[in-house]
């Protein structure tokens, strides 16, 4: 019964993972098949999320040659620097190209879809559901199929458990990865930052609600710096940007629209910038975490050895061959 389920949920996990990757393959090749369009950009200009989703839109105006009209497109990311950047790629008459996805349909930027690069990788993302449809069918068939172990002896962990066990033991332990190392990282990274005087333009509290109607808050500000003449904008609060509702409601309190603050600037690019460096105790909890990789690892390398070990004996065997009369 176990393996049912347990090969259940794998199967249709994996499928329903697979099908959605092929059909964002399909799309994708599809869209690169349609005959290109050449636009020219006429403006570009960051602006605020609506209240409800965190972030921020680069809404990019652009015009096809010889028509009036000007539609648009947007590109949505939290960080405001990463919009920046790709603003800056973007200055007026920038020749870009859309495609048409159905006759019906309204002109899409190339610069917004996924181009052909992207389905070289796409072999490495179907393993992934691939390898769980696989082991969720075995295990099913082998529940079916009415598999035990054999009586008498001490039952043994397949090989393709302890592979499988340790890949999902090192992907859990990417987590604290990127929640408690890579922010010690950014806090170590910003101590030689320069102190800035900084205004205050967006603060607000965001609300985000999950499925099963829990809450989460956290703060989002958008300020704004001067660095040696030139003025540069960042929402990035700091490394520990996780915060309660009381926390956030007494962050966004303590920087209203307009406020003077002090942020720190990267001198070796002006673009990145925070406003506090601090750690939260969380983040250090997270680094008791980074075992899981390790156990992972360990896990994969005992099932490829037991594997690499099974069929070296099967393979040692002697062949059968009749008797001779």
């Amino acid at each position: 019964m176990a393996n049912l389920v347990f090969g259940g949920v794998f199967f249709t996990v994996g499928l329903l993972f697979l099908v959605f990757l092929v059909s964002a393959a399909v799309e994708t090749i599809h869209l690169r098949l349609q005959p290109p369009i050449e636009f020219r950009v006429v403006r570009t200009e960051i602006v605020p999320e609506d209240l409800g989703r965190p972030g921020f839109n680069l809404v990019i105006h652009f015009q096809q040659p010889g028509r009036s009209e000007t539609p648009w497109n947007e590109l949505h990311d939290i960080d405001y620097r990463e919009l920046f950047l790709i603003q800056q790629t973007l200055p007026p008459d920038t020749p870009v190209v859309g495609r048409r996805l159905t006759p019906d349909a309204p002109e899409r930027l190339d610069l917004c879809e996924n181009g052909w690069r992207s389905l070289v990788a796409l072999p490495v993302f179907l393993a992934v559901p691939m390898a769980f449809v696989v082991v969720g069918a075995l295990a099913i068939w082998r529940a079916l199929t009415g598999w035990e172990p054999i009586s008498g002896k001490t039952p043994e962990i397949p090989p393709w458990m302890l592979i499988l066990g340790g890949a999902v033991f090192l992907g859990v332990g990417m987590v604290p990865v990127t929640t408690g190392v890579l922010p010690i990282r950014d806090s170590i990274r910003s101590r030689d930052w320069v102190p800035t005087p900084a205004t205050i333009e967006l603060s607000r509290t965001i609300v985000s609600r999950s499925s099963k109607g829990g809450r989460s808050y956290h703060p989002e500000v958008l300020y704004r710096y001067l660095w040696k003449g030139a003025t540069h904008r960042s929402s990035r609060i700091g490394v520990a940007e996780k915060r309660s509702e009381s926390g956030t409601r007494r962050f966004v309190a303590d920087h209203p629209v307009g406020a003077a603050t002090t942020c720190l600037v990267n001198p070796d690019d002006p673009t990145e910038a925070v406003l506090e460096r601090s750690l939260s105790w969380w983040m250090l909890l997270a680094l008791a975490f980074c075992a899981f990789p390790v156990l992972g690892m360990r896990m994969m390398r005992a099932g490829w050895r037991a594997r690499r070990a099974a069929r070296i004996g099967l393979s040692s065997r002697r062949p059968w061959r009749p008797r001779r009369s």
